[in-house]
């Protein structure tokens, strides 16, 4: 079931591989080593995919993200907390849809859901709203043109089966 450990399990799973390099992160929306599939846990997994991303893409560093003006403008001792340039970046770094890091005050009053709650809420929501946009005219007739060869090909195979 998408719980605590099938995220804590990911996570490991995604993690190393993500800091060695790899380019592709597997199994999103599995459990039990992939004899089930949950729609609830594939959002989940997405979510913790793209925080694994961000993270191992590493911390930009310039002038304007270590905001060199700003720590220089507020000096020593002094707050970053209700400064400009903190409330334009603070979210930048985590962006998220599923995870609730509200207070547990808000998080009642909002209705007290957990994550599996929200993400089964939110995957219905996608599979009874969702609107994809076409794909381009020059992709699609690619790939038909795709399919049409395959097709050209498995007709070849099974009829040099048939003369053997």
């Amino acid at each position: 079931m998408p719980d605590a450990q099938a995220a804590h399990e990911f996570t490991l799973t995604a993690l190393l591989p993500a800091l060695a390099g790899a380019n592709m992160i597997y199994g999103l929306g599995m459990l039990e080593g992939g004899l089930t599939w949950d729609y609830a846990q594939l959002l989940m997994q997405n979510e913790m995919a793209e925080m694994l991303l961000h993270t191992v893409k590493g911390i930009p560093i310039s002038d304007e993200k270590m905001a060199v003006d700003v720590v220089a403008e507020v000096g020593p001792a002094g707050e970053f907390i209700s400064h400009e340039h903190t409330y334009k970046n603070f979210k930048e770094l985590s962006k998220t849809k599923l995870i609730d890091r509200n207070t547990r005050e808000v998080w009642k009053e909002r209705g007290g859901k957990d994550i599996v709650e929200r993400s089964y809420e939110a995957a219905i929501d996608i599979l009874e709203n969702f609107k994809p946009e076409p794909l381009p005219e020059h992709i699609q007739k690619g790939l038909k043109d795709i399919l049409a060869e395959a097709e050209a090909e498995t007709a070849e195979i099974k009829a040099s089966e048939k003369k053997k």
